[in-house]
């Protein structure tokens, strides 16, 4: 069983009428597939849909058998690492992770969570620093870090990869590493880098839905 399948899914974001090809688009275990947009507004329009943002016009998303197309963001087994790490930058790292794990929730469980997700991806050294002052791939692994701690257990992960941005290569080989069983997405306005993150097998793009 496929852990992320995509099936007849179309979309209107701007007018024109949107769907991936080829369909459907599924993805096991351990699987890197990368979706490419023409340009950013379409690719956020697409992670919109994914996230549960926005609702298509047609088609089912499932995760691990189950259809989620219609749920609420927080009630879908799915984490986003943004291309800019859409960390808040007046915040801790430790403070940003605790925001995910349940800031609301008992702080021993918060603490225990956070230093559990810090050791699994190797930043426990950056908890007290602020976003300004990490690399950009040690953003992106916080941002991983982050998308992980949420209560609910994320199956899929989405990566964001965006022209102007740095490469997420390290978001991708950092949530493996974390989680040999996740499926990650990249969802890029970047043709370029395709090769690099995913084999031709794994590749999707989005295309005009009135196209035969």
């Amino acid at each position: 069983m496929s852990l992320l399948e995509i099936t007849g899914l179309t979309w209107d974001p701007r007018g024109t009428r949107r769907r991936l090809a080829p369909d459907p688009l599924t993805l096991d275990p351990g699987e890197t597939a990368v979706v490419v947009a023409a340009d950013a507004a379409e690719a956020d329009a697409f992670t919109d849909l994914l996230l549960g943002l926005e609702m298509p016009l047609g088609g089912r998303i499932r995760v691990g058998g189950e259809e989620v197309t219609m749920r609420l963001p927080a009630e879908r087994e799915i984490g986003l690492v943004p291309a800019n790490a859409g960390l808040l930058p007046h915040l801790t790292v430790e403070r940003n992770l605790a925001l995910a794990a349940g800031d609301d929730l008992a702080p021993s469980f918060v603490h225990g969570r956070i230093a559990y997700m810090a050791r699994r991806l190797d930043i426990q050294g950056f908890l007290r620093s602020r976003p300004h002052e990490l690399a950009h791939d040690e953003r992106l692994s916080v941002a991983l870090a982050r998308a992980l701690c949420r209560l609910l257990p994320v199956k899929v992960m989405v990566i964001e990869d965006r022209t102007g941005c740095g490469p997420c290569h390290a978001a991708v080989s950092g949530a493996l590493g974390a989680d040999p069983g996740l499926a990650v997405l990249v969802v890029t306005d970047d043709r370029t880098r395709v090769a690099s993150l995913a084999s031709p097998s794994h590749y999707w793009e989005i295309e005009d839905a009135a196209q035969p």
